[in-house]
């Protein structure tokens, strides 16, 4: 993503949270953002595009950071896997948007509706997984439904106890309780062999991974783009060679991924702050994607 989209998103994000996603109309950005109504299409075809774009940057950002995180660590520490859910709950934070979902949710545009529910599906598709990561391969079978129990817990501890007690209680307690809970309610399921929602529900969603599929000579593709736009418009000496080191590997007959995996915390911290942070970020997530599930022929 180069710096001018990025302003965009940044300008529509604010706007957004200010006035509302219906109050804001799309001269409104492009005053903000100080473009023309053309910049503005060559981008997005609509302001749901436009909105669909800044979730799609969240959720690049938190993957990213869960993948770190994970790095030679213990897959099934469950204290780990409560950072990891924090992380996604802390950028909404920090960037706002908790409100402005909550303003959505209670509207009647069905098209942004479907379009967070879809994301929260994929949060709690990844979650299923970290629970069969945890508590074993049994537990697969029934690791979706278990998702969809914790997360309506969380919902709705956090919500009642704002209302009983009119303050908000620490998100972490909240998540330790609700696990706490599935890990008390898991081994009911297994016994009996009862699911109401089965992984299989998955395949109705539509998009439900944003990254279908990704080679070797995509990623060749666009980390070369990102080396070449580097060395038009930068002086960042440390990202640049991570950049290169990068597509070193990527273009060796045999892909050493043990490599390329150790060298994405320094090349994204090497971009933090820098007109290309967003673009460093959603390059990192598509390498850290292909690592893990891409075709590497």
């Amino acid at each position: 993503m180069n710096q001018r989209k990025r302003q965009v998103l940044d300008s529509a994000l604010q706007l957004f949270i200010e006035k509302g996603f219906h109050e804001t109309s799309i001269q409104d950005i492009l005053d903000k953002a100080l473009i023309s109504k053309g910049t503005f299409y060559n981008y997005f075809s609509s302001k749901v595009e436009c909105f669909k774009s800044i979730m799609e940057q969240t959720r690049y950002e938190a993957s990213l950071l869960r993948h770190e995180m994970l790095l030679n660590q213990d897959i099934t520490d469950e204290n780990l896997l409560l950072e990891q859910i924090l992380v996604l709950m802390q950028i909404n934070k920090k960037q706002n948007l908790v409100s402005l979902f909550e303003n959505i949710f209670q509207s009647n545009d069905k098209e942004l509706r479907h379009l967070l529910e879809r994301y929260r599906l994929l949060e709690i598709e990844w979650v299923s997984n970290r629970f069969t990561d945890i508590f074993g391969e049994e537990v697969r079978p029934y690791s979706l439904e278990l998702a969809i129990l914790y997360f309506a817990m969380v919902h709705h501890l956090t919500y009642s106890h704002r209302i009983f007690y009119s303050e908000m209680i620490d998100q972490k307690k909240i998540l330790q309780i609700a696990l706490r809970n599935v890990k008390a309610i898991y081994p009911i399921m297994l016994e009996n062999g009862d699911i109401l929602i089965t992984q299989d529900a998955l395949q109705l969603v539509e998009e439900k991974k944003i990254y279908q599929s990704i080679t070797k000579n995509d990623l060749i593709e666009k980390v070369q783009g990102f080396l070449d736009q580097l060395k038009l418009d930068t002086d960042n000496r440390v990202g640049t060679q991570f950049t290169e080191s990068i597509l070193d590997e990527l273009q060796r007959n045999e892909l050493r991924l043990a490599v390329i995996e150790a060298m994405l915390k320094p090349f994204r911290e090497a971009f933090v702050n820098t007109p290309h942070a967003g673009e460093n970020v959603e390059l990192a997530n598509l390498l850290w994607y292909f690592i893990k599930n891409g075709d590497q022929n």
